[in-house]
């Protein structure tokens, strides 16, 4: 009675029925409470029949026991109204989950028919047709377990039709949902069997691979043409991850005529079972897992299901192999590719993945190997012909090369790969020009192949075509707009062009970008910056741009030599002098004679003249880093040097014997001590 239920609140209503949620007083379940709702508008044959309809809900309801049946816990009459109640389950229909989107994967969507199909086994052997086996009658719990609801369209087989029959489809009452009845059922006729529902559990089977119905139609009409007249579009077309046997096993399902169609669900049932023992099944699960799930610990998983099914399964062992050569686990990558060659010794593929697992181990030898059998099985196959080719290039056998990619060039003439790895290997046998032309080619067939124009910005660089490399830099700077490289070269262009303004805002704002680094890698960044400093004559700004690129690497001395250089433009010559000390006491290498001449002239300039005579001498002792030019221009230097020593010292001499001497003027006069030369003019 009503009286034992505490009413939450109305869950959903239709024209002829209500749902409300409610509660036992008693047990404290929550629980579903169905019942009709009188309609004035409807003529009395129609109530009685509606009527007698959800008397056989009721009794088919509550006499149906299974685990994906929601439970009906009692009825009972009110006041001349029917009550139906069932258990309160708190789950999303599989409806909803289709109205989200949700990507079913092939073994997903088979363990929702599977059960679903066990369930329609149970009721059918009761022997009763649910009639209405559709998305919205479906819920699917968090642990992806359905349960099967509403029983107002279900009756017992060889119960008599409570609707009456007409003639023509559209004049009668059709009990179920448009898109998932069988033609039987579309088409009214009465004497329907257990197969009706098997359409119903392909059509959802095939909406769950496909996302999309099998037939379709706003009318009924349309929905009735196409289901006589047309064939549903092939799973795969919209599912590439559907193997062949789960198609067909779809399509068996989805026969027009009864008799040709998968006669009951437990035979649809143990179809899937055997499916379940089908490598193909795991490994397109596999692939599913990993291109769509993006998730290659899932995929793995799911391959190992295929190959303990079949050990040899050649495309599982293919895609664990793919999944291995991804995560860097070359030696298992390499036992895959090797057991799919166990079986197939001929296969192109295989031994192409195997030659990239030995490239990418360093084994070169071994992936050319591998890459020319890979080859020879496909001559045709243009990828494994680059692969070989590209594999010499990296032996040294250039000659052997170049023959391949020649042949590449003159077949496809319209793929810029061979044309732009021949210019690398002319530009290796310093034919740059040569070089330049093919990576020109190459451009004009692909320009958004960010290694190809930073190749070819970098030779145009170096060929002093300055504005082409600009262009270029630029152009990948659109398409790597974040590459510091990319920046710092073309900064360096902006440079050599004179634009120092746009050489210094590149180098600035990437530099800020970064927290003004100080990482080895940003040592040439900070000099190219000094550079541009000095030349826009900022000196001090040149001078701490020079510091930073000492900080970055202080082992690159010709930074040193660098900042002594600006300090002593800047005419702060005790800190060039401090610094190229410092450099001076370190294993310069074949900076030694420079670091020694260049403290020479900071000496001379600071006006220590001794200091810098000794410098000389040292850098003359550095014969094997002394050039002929700073070798002549040192002896010079230090030449000046002594002969102003020896004449000081003769000056001296002189002063001092004038010193003892007695005058041979009078004291009084002065004209005289005027005109004695004295040390001091001697030396102006």
């Amino acid at each position: 009675m009503l009286e034992d239920y505490r009413i939450f609140h109305e869950l959903t209503r239709t024209q002829h029925g209500q749902l409300m949620l409610a509660q036992h007083l008693k047990s404290g379940q929550k629980v579903v409470i169905k019942s009709l709702l009188q309609n004035f508008d409807q003529d009395q044959d129609t109530t009685d029949e509606q009527v007698q309809r959800f008397h056989r809900e009721c009794d088919i309801h509550m006499y149906l026991r299974h685990e994906s049946i929601v439970p009906a816990l009692d009825t009972f009459v009110e006041d001349q109204k029917l009550y139906l109640v069932t258990a309160y389950q708190p789950y999303p229909t599989l409806k909803e989950l289709l109205k989200r989107k949700n990507l079913f994967s092939p073994l997903e969507a088979l363990n929702i028919i599977q059960q679903l199909c066990q369930a329609l086994h149970y009721i059918h052997d009761q022997g009763v047709i649910h009639r209405d086996v559709h998305p919205e009658n479906i819920l699917v719990t968090e642990e992806n377990k359905i349960l099967l609801m509403d029983f107002g369209c279900a009756r017992k087989v060889f119960a008599p039709n409570i609707t009456q029959e007409k003639s023509l489809p559209g004049s009668f009452f059709i009990q179920g949902t448009l898109y998932y009845m069988s033609p039987e059922q579309l088409l009214g006729q009465t004497e329907l069997d257990f197969r009706t529902d098997v359409f119903s559990a392909g059509v959802i089977l095939y909406q769950l691979l496909t996302q999309q119905l099998p037939f379709e139609g706003e009318e009924l009409k349309d929905v009735v043409q196409n289901l006589l007249a047309h064939e549903p579009h092939p799973v795969v077309t919209s599912n590439p991850y559907v193997p062949e046997a789960l198609e067909q096993m779809v399509f068996q399902a989805l026969k027009r005529d009864p008799d040709y169609r998968t006669p009951t669900a437990r035979k649809l049932a143990l179809e899937i079972e055997e499916l379940l023992d089908d490598p193909e099944l795991y490994y397109c699960e596999a692939r599913w897992r990993l291109e769509r799930s993006r998730s290659p610990d899932s995929a793995q998983e799911y391959t190992l299901f295929a190959l303990q099914k079949d050990a040899y399964h050649l495309p599982s062992l293919r895609l664990l192999g793919d999944i291995f050569l991804q995560r860097k686990q070359w030696e298992r990558a390499r036992r895959c590719y090797e057991r799919i060659l166990e079986k197939s010794p001929q296969s192109a593929e295989a031994h192409f993945c195997l030659g990239q697992v030995e490239e990418i181990s360093n084994n070169i030898e071994a992936a050319a190997q591998s890459y020319e059998k890979a080859w020879l099985n496909e001559p045709e196959n243009k990828d494994y012909r680059y692969a070989l080719a590209a594999c010499l290039h990296k032996q040294g056998r250039l000659y052997q090369a170049m023959e391949h990619l020649a042949a590449l060039m003159e077949t496809y003439t319209d793929w810029f790969a061979p044309f732009a790895l021949s210019a690398r290997i002319y530009y290796q046998e310093d034919q740059q020009e040569t070089a330049l032309q093919h990576y020109l080619k190459a451009r004009e067939l692909e320009n958004t192949d960010q290694k190809l124009l930073f190749d070819l910005a970098a030779l145009q660089h170096e060929l002093g075509h300055y504005y082409d490399a600009q262009n270029t830099y630029l152009e990948l700077h659109k398409l790597e707009p974040d590459n510091d490289q990319v920046i710092h070269n073309l900064a360096n262009v902006y440079y050599l062009l004179d634009e120092l303004g746009e050489s210094r805002r590149l180098l600035e704002k990437m530099l800020e970008s970064h927290q003004r680094p100080r990482d080895a890698k940003w040592e040439i960044s900070w000099r190219l910056l000094a550079f541009v400093y000095a030349r826009l004559n900022l000196r001090d700004e040149a001078i701490e741009a020079y510091k930073y690129a000492i900080l970055c690497c202080p082992d690159r001395l010709e930074n040193y030599l660098f900042l002594a250089s600006a300090y002593r433009e800047q005419l702060q010559l005790e800190y060039a002098i401090h610094t190229l000390t410092y450099v001076s006491e370190l294993l310069v290498g074949k900076s030694e004679a420079l670091v020694f001449f260049l403290l020479a002239r900071a000496y001379y300039e600071q006006g220590k003249e001794t200091e810098s005579q000794r410098a000389l001498e040292r850098c003359l002792t550095c014969f094997h880093t002394l050039s002929s030019t700073m070798e002549q221009q040192a002896k010079e230097d230090l030449k000046l040097l002594q002969d102003r020593e020896r004449e000081r010292l003769r000056h001296a001499r002189v002063a001092r014997f004038d010193k003892g001497r007695k005058p041979f003027y009078s004291k009084n006069d002065s004209m005289n001590i005027l005109s004695f030369p004295t040390s001091q003019h001697r030396v102006v």
